[in-house]
């Protein structure tokens, strides 16, 4: 016995002829059937023939029957699609039972997660609303805020502190101010990402305290880098942890989403295995089920390398 690795391509190949049963010996090849192709290209028409042409490969060329099993395969392949588990029960396998209780598990542990991300949400939504005011902010941007008939002179220590670090002198105009602003009635989700996530955004935090008096430089030594500085402001930092609380909960549920259609995926591609539709599978344990080429079965392998590749090919014995 000699065995033969094929790459990929090959395996290809041989997925293309999976279950072709081996030609029965005696049987015509493809050759003695040319009258009747010379008569196809000139008619249009293959005339009837009852009998199994056999291929360069060893298959059969005749269309594959779509019989009993084959058929009632799409059922319970719909049903796994759907729920996972319920294709493997209605071929009587009890295993479903264990993939439906996961797959409802993976669903209940997604809506819980998305739950508490907008709880999260909600927190520091209201955080930002009684710490972050946008009339501080328009005082860090305008020199002249204190000769304004509203000017609240609370803001007086950030007059002008905002145009000093990135030269704008107004925060909300669409053509002058500052390129990330937007409104919370314009849009509610990215206001309150901006709030946290830009320095340009800082100086509307009620503890606002300029880098330069904290770090003992010249009022000359302007760096946007140190507004990052954690004691620019301590509630933009307690507000950033609780975004990212928020935003982790909606990853987790985003995972157990993906576990779930994982779950679906795997259950479709058992109930086929099972049916006989993929290479190995089938419950018959008939011919159909094996993968061959010229009637010599092939074995499909994959081998794990490491934890991030992998090789798969396929092993033919004659």
């Amino acid at each position: 016995m000699r065995s033969h690795r094929f790459v990929p391509v090959i395996v290809l190949g041989a997925l293309l002829t999976a279950g072709a049963a081996p030609a029965a010996a005696g049987q015509s090849g493809w050759l003695l059937r040319q009258a009747d192709l010379e008569v196809a290209r000139l008619t249009g028409d293959l005339p009837a023939d009852g009998r199994d042409w056999q291929t360069d490969l060893g298959g059969s060329s005749r269309p594959a029957e779509t019989g009993t099993r084959r058929s009632s395969a799409v059922v319970p392949m719909l049903m796994s699609l759907a729920v996972p588990g319920a294709g493997e029960l209605y071929l009587g396998h009890k295993r479903g039972y264990l993939q439906i209780a996961l797959d409802a598990a993976s669903w209940y542990l997604a809506f819980d997660a998305a739950d508490k991300g907008d709880q999260k949400e909600s927190e520091y939504y209201a955080y930002a609303d009684a710490h972050w005011f946008e009339e501080k902010l328009d005082a860090a941007y305008d020199a002249a805020y204190l000769q304004r008939p509203d000017a609240n002179f609370d803001y007086s220590q950030v007059v002008g502190v905002g145009t000093e670090y990135f030269d704008y002198n107004i925060y909300d105009n669409p053509d002058t101010g500052l390129p990330l602003w937007v409104s919370r009635d314009a849009d509610r989700r990215e206001y309150y990402e901006n709030l946290g996530k830009w320095d340009q955004f800082v100086f509307g935090w009620d503890d606002f305290t300029d880098p330069r008096v904290f770090l003992g430089l010249d009022p000359d030594d302007i760096d946007t880098a140190n507004l990052d500085d954690p004691r620019t402001s301590a509630h933009r930092e307690t507000y950033r942890a609780m975004r990212k609380e928020s935003n982790d909960y909606y990853n987790k549920r985003d995972r157990y989403i993906y576990l779930s259609i994982a779950f679906r995926v795997f259950s479709v591609v058992q109930v086929a295995y099972l049916e006989g539709l993929l290479f190995g599978g089938g419950s018959n344990g008939g011919e159909s089920s094996k993968l061959e080429i010229g009637g010599h079965q092939v074995d499909v392998f994959v081998e794990p390398i490491g934890y991030t590749r992998g090789v798969i090919g396929a092993t033919v014995s004659f």
